[in-house]
């Protein structure tokens, strides 16, 4: 299921939900694939345990519930991104 990631609005996919011992705050955690490289792990934990897979190193972050907000969140596309951001510029000459 899709999701937003606060703080910073960071977008992905729910990959896992459950308990991580590893980490010091005990209780639930979400595991996250996100949609850039803007997370801490490959969903794997500083032990070395898997708990769900990513493309790759920093796709993936371990997140408490209270910062997940699950809805239809689409995938961004940068360039629309971008050319926001140009129209927003050509306003300001």
């Amino acid at each position: 299921m899709r999701c937003q990631v606060r703080p910073g609005d960071r977008r992905g996919t729910v990959a896992f939900v459950g308990m991580v011992p590893e980490l010091g705050n005990g209780g639930y955690w979400v595991g996250i694939v996100f949609d850039e490289p803007v997370g801490k792990t490959d969903g794997t934990s500083k032990s070395g345990k898997k708990y769900f897979d990513t493309p790759g190193l920093g796709y993936g972050g371990f997140v408490l519930g209270k910062n997940v907000e699950v809805g239809d969140f689409p995938v961004r596309d940068i360039m629309d991104e971008l050319e926001t951001d140009n129209e927003d510029d050509e306003d300001e000459l």
